[in-house]
């Protein structure tokens, strides 16, 4: 069970938007923080883990819009887990990411990550517009000058995730 802290930190951070000044964190470190909180809000399936030891796997696909900004996420757990982070230049070495940022730069090779990753408990996050409408799960929205994000659950599910319903809430739902 989640504690309600977690709760009210992913509400807060959710609502608050970004803006490009001095004083407020950068359009990809506030993205970064979605992808750490979206895996505590999302549930994979035990066989998607070698072991109860083994990290969750963060990675980036194409043209890593982060910089270092992710880096940092390497000091932290989600769900008891140490979390490691990869550059998968292949579909193939995608399927062992447990969340998969996948860049713009990426956009002609999507049919072809899509199909390797299909039916494996990959959580897929993106930019690109039509990215949930295309298979992904989860694509960052800029509204004005805050990011909200839209999911498309069932993608998730035909992948084995389950994503929380205080997520879903959250989130602009996608049918």
């Amino acid at each position: 069970m989640r504690s309600w802290y977690s709760y009210v930190a992913l509400l807060l951070m959710m609502g608050t938007g970004w803006k490009a000044c001095a004083d407020q964190p950068s359009e990809y470190q506030v993205k970064g923080a979605y992808l750490y909180h979206f895996t505590k809000f999302v549930t994979w399936p035990p066989s998607a883990f070698a072991n109860e030891q083994a990290p969750f796997r963060l990675c980036v696909m194409g043209e890593n819009p982060f910089g270092a900004v992710l880096d940092a996420l390497t000091k932290k757990t989600t769900n008891n887990r140490s979390i490691s982070l990869a550059y998968p230049e292949t579909g193939q070495q995608a399927t062992t990411c447990h969340l998969l940022f996948i860049a713009v730069s990426e956009q002609e090779k999507w049919s072809a990550i899509l199909s390797a990753i299909q039916g494996k408990p990959v959580l897929t996050v993106g930019d690109r517009p039509d990215f949930v409408q295309q298979g992904g799960m989860i694509h960052f929205v800029p509204v004005q000058d805050t990011l909200r994000f839209a999911i498309n659950q069932e993608n998730a599910r035909a992948a084995g995730l389950k994503i929380s319903a205080t997520l879903l809430q959250v989130g602009h739902v996608i049918k």
